[in-house]
């Protein structure tokens, strides 16, 4: 199973589908040595990200972007791991249904880009 919650295990996504392999970013500086060498350093340990599509409904939605605005972490469960996660980039919300009004019921669709802070025990 794989779902986006908040810090007190209130579930933000109905889905979370086609999350990517995580993708790992290191800083790295390239310098040209005075015999034509190349020596790379890499600073610090890679940033892991990954990105993925979440269905949410519009108070979901609502709570998502409220916390992308604040920076607060989020805790993705993928599989039988769980990690602390932050989003990269608001997200592009598109509207699945409109259920009537119906703000429980009302899904929207949108790209995540996340990143990945560390893995915690379940």
């Amino acid at each position: 199973m794989i779902r986006l919650e908040n810090y007190n295990g209130e579930v933000l996504s109905r889905i979370l589908k086609d999350l990517s392999p995580f993708e790992y970013v290191s800083n790295r500086v390239v310098n040209r040595l005075l015999d034509g060498s190349y020596h790379v350093q890499v600073i610090g340990s890679p940033l892991k990200r990954t990105v993925g599509t979440i269905v949410s409904s519009f108070r979901q939605a609502e709570e998502i972007n409220r916390i992308i605005d604040i920076g607060a972490p989020l805790i993705m469960i993928f599989l039988d791991k769980k990690y602390i996660v932050y989003i990269d980039e608001n997200i592009s919300w598109k509207r699945i249904n409109f259920a009537h009004g119906n703000l429980d019921k009302s899904l929207f669709e949108g790209t995540i880009k996340m990143v990945l802070k560390e893995e915690v025990s379940l």
